[in-house]
């Protein structure tokens, strides 16, 4: 914001990004610049059709990065030639985020070891130290530039829910409610959307909501308890990717 009457602006603490405006533009092959045109609409009025955000993807030498957009303005294809028509395209994408390869990290809850076992001496000559237990824990890192958001599943069977864990701050989501078998839990750290079963809003259930972010660079444990007991095999799988400006 300009200073009244006077020269510059006033500071801010961050600046934030707006939303990433996108322009593609490109050219098309026919037999006649009029196939070529004709293609080309049919190709972008899927594109249009509902007007609805889709995944716009670009790969090169280093990988495949993602957005999610909308068409922005009017869609331009003229002929160019006596067989090439080109198309120019505008979209906006609302997260301005660009996002890698989506990866799932999925984890039990904690189960205790088997420890050694007795009598420890056996013709053998070998010490048994039972199975191995599982720390009930998922390491969430990225190698971008930008901070993501994870979105979190919870599979029951939960007799009185389940809480999230970020070890290293303590920061904890929370959720207070059975999730039966069969019957799972979806949390969106960004928005701090609960769906249960895909379909119904559990949000009245989370009674803590210290949602928590993936910063470049960073690689931190988020354990998985359940409250009360556990039937059946529950489950947390995380959804994850890197994040670039």
């Amino acid at each position: 914001m300009d200073r009244p009457a006077a020269d510059g602006a006033f500071g801010v603490s961050r600046a934030f990004r707006s939303a990433r405006p996108l322009r593609f533009e490109g050219a098309l092959v026919g037999a006649t610049a009029q196939q070529a045109q004709a293609d080309l609409w049919r190709a972008f009025s899927a594109v249009q059709s509902d007007g609805r955000p889709f995944e716009i993807s670009v790969t090169d030498n280093v990988g495949t990065l993602s957005v999610m957009a909308s068409v922005s303005g009017a869609i331009e294809i003229e002929p160019e030639t006596d067989k090439v028509a080109r198309v120019t395209a505008r979209f906006i994408a609302y997260d301005p985020v660009k996002y890698g390869p989506s990866r799932q990290l999925v984890t039990g809850l904690p189960t205790a070891g088997g420890g050694l076992a007795y009598n420890l001496f056996d013709p053998a000559g070998q010490l048994d130290y039972g199975a191995n237990g599982n720390l009930g824990r998922v390491q969430l890192t990225n190698a971008g530039t930008a901070d993501v958001w994870p979105h979190v599943r919870v599979d029951g069977g939960l007799a009185s829910g389940f809480f999230i864990q970020r070890l290293d701050t303590g920061q904890v989501v929370r959720y207070d409610r059975v999730v039966p078998l069969g019957s799972w839990v979806e949390i969106d750290f960004a928005s701090g959307a609960v769906i249960i079963d895909g379909t119904s809003d559990g949000s009245t259930y989370l009674t803590r909501g210290e949602f928590f972010d993936v910063p470049p660079g960073a690689a931190f444990d988020v354990q998985f308890n359940a409250i009360g007991a556990a039937t059946g095999t529950p489950l947390m799988t995380v959804t994850i990717s890197d994040g670039y400006w």
